[in-house]
């Protein structure tokens, strides 16, 4: 009974899902829906319960699949505000008819359960099928504008990437089992400890995972997949997609390097390598080449989706910095900077959405001068780019100083010029963007409509991703803190 009281956030995400499902198969024509409050409701009792999950303690449930601890529920308190946020956003946007709201709806519950299920998961066979869910979802949210060729073209291209995933995935898995007995990851470490594996072997193993999870994260080599499907999702899914699957991507990442190919080390707080195999140098050359990757493509774009979609590439590359450093202050910087993109990415799409509407476009030429017309959207869209790249005074900078000072700390000079480059030039690729959106002086004419087309409701939605981003930058301290403490997750 117990181990069902660990895991109620997923059985009420389930059983909103279930409810969301019957609304619409009971839906006769009437004229209040009650979908998007249902999902909503549903996503706030699940936020509640992940709260009061802490009171219970870490645990390993269903014969060690699950791990059921402060790293698990960051994730899942994580996954929920995001499935909140995409769904509260797309009744703004024209590019998801409301007829179709209900399935849209679905996929974002389902995903969201796939994701915490991720954010828990000790199993190499769970984690194989929440990962496939997880995907096979994001298919289909990427196809959602099924009148786009973009859309199509995306989800057709992150299929075929994911089955190769997949399939290293489990090769990886099976060589594992093959030599360990388990796919337990922490009796797949026990089994390390006392029979070591030779080096050439962690190195095919770590080579697969690697290429696998470069894809769910954004990262190199699987980073080309990333701008094509970003670009081609309607813009509220690419607010999602942006986050949602690179988050679960980390989560099980983060897990599965340090249970499997770490130790503790003499001092509290740190880890190191497990065996002869020297993988983080191989992990410093992925990282720094996404960051490099992904600003230098960012500053050559001329449509703003696809120069948001580098940026994401290159953020991924400055996440890995904090797995890499291995020390507790390297993954709680992982963490924070998680939790500003959270609020930056979305609230970018979330305007880019509105511009896209009115505009029926998203290149830089057609954005000239658009800050005229839509004043507030525009300067929150500059403010949220810049804390993106992490451009001091914003909240993504504390972020980024976190992650290159801990590279500093561990003398990977690499990673830090690699981090200061990256961020250089994506701050000259946002600026290349606000450039455009002040424009010059002259007809004001197609930009004179946008403002009379905002809502109350669109201000609030801005002022709740604004103003939650603007105080985790004044309480980083306090963020910093609680992500250090959701670290005791290793269960040796």
């Amino acid at each position: 009974m117990k181990e069902f009281l660990l895991i109620t956030p997923e059985i009420f995400l389930a059983l909103t899902l279930a409810f969301v499902i019957a609304g619409e198969i009971t839906y006769y024509g009437e004229q209040v829906r009650l979908i998007t409050a249902t999902a909503l409701l549903g996503l706030g009792g699940a936020f509640i319960q992940t709260l009061i999950s802490y009171e219970h303690g870490a645990a390993q449930i269903f014969g060690g699949a699950l791990s059921i601890d402060g790293f698990s529920l960051f994730f899942k308190l994580f996954f929920i505000v995001l499935a909140s946020f995409a769904i509260a956003t797309v009744s703004h946007s024209k590019e998801i008819a409301e007829a179709r709201r209900s399935e849209y709806c679905a996929l974002i519950l389902a995903s969201t359960l796939a994701m915490c299920l991720i954010a828990s998961v000790a199993d190499l066979a769970l984690a194989f099928l929440s990962l496939l869910l997880l995907n096979v979802i994001s298919h289909f949210l990427a196809a959602y504008g099924k009148k786009s060729i973009l859309s199509t073209e995306a989800a057709v291209k992150s299929m075929a990437f994911g089955a190769v995933a997949a399939a290293l995935f489990l090769y990886a898995a099976a060589i594992l089992f093959a030599t360990t007995h388990s796919l337990n990851i922490y009796e797949i470490h026990k089994v390390l400890l006392t029979k070591p594996l030779d080096p050439q072997v962690l190195l095919v193993v770590f080579v697969l995972l690697l290429v696998s999870l470069s894809y769910q994260i954004g990262a190199f080599p699987a980073y080309m997949v990333v701008p094509d499907v970003l670009e081609g999702a309607p813009t509220p899914v690419s607010a999602f997609l942006s986050l949602g699957p690179r988050a679960a991507g980390f989560a099980f990442m983060t897990r599965v390097l340090v249970a499997v190919f770490t130790q503790p080390a003499s001092s509290a707080g740190h880890w190191e390598i497990l065996g002869q195999f020297d993988w983080t140098k191989m992990l410093s050359v992925v990282a720094g080449l996404s960051m490099g990757i992904g600003s230098l493509l960012a500053f050559r774009q001329n449509r703003a989706k696809r120069l948001v979609s580098y940026l994401v590439v290159a953020e991924s590359g400055f996440l890995l910095i904090g797995l890499l450093v291995l020390d507790e202050v390297g993954i709680a910087a992982l963490l924070y900077s998680l939790v500003i993109q959270l609020f930056s990415l979305v609230g970018i799409f979330y305007v880019l959405s509105f511009l896209i509407d009115q505009l029926q476009a998203d290149q830089l030429d057609r954005l000239r001068g658009a800050m005229r017309g839509a004043v507030p959207e525009c300067i929150c869209l500059v403010i949220f780019l810049f804390c993106l790249v992490g451009s001091p005074p914003t909240p993504g900078f504390i972020a980024k100083f976190s992650l290159i000072g801990a590279a500093i700390r561990h003398e990977r000079s690499f990673l830090a010029i690699a981090g200061v480059f990256s961020m250089v030039v994506s701050s000259a690729a946002v600026a290349r963007l606000v450039y455009r959106l002040i424009g010059d002086f002259g007809d004001l004419k197609e930009f004179a409509v946008l403002g009379s087309r905002r809502s109350p409701a669109r201000k609030v939605l801005l002022a709740t991703l604004l103003v939650p981003m603007v105080l985790a930058g004044v309480f980083a301290e306090f963020l910093f803190n609680w992500a250090g403490q959701s670290l005791g997750f290793i269960f040796w």
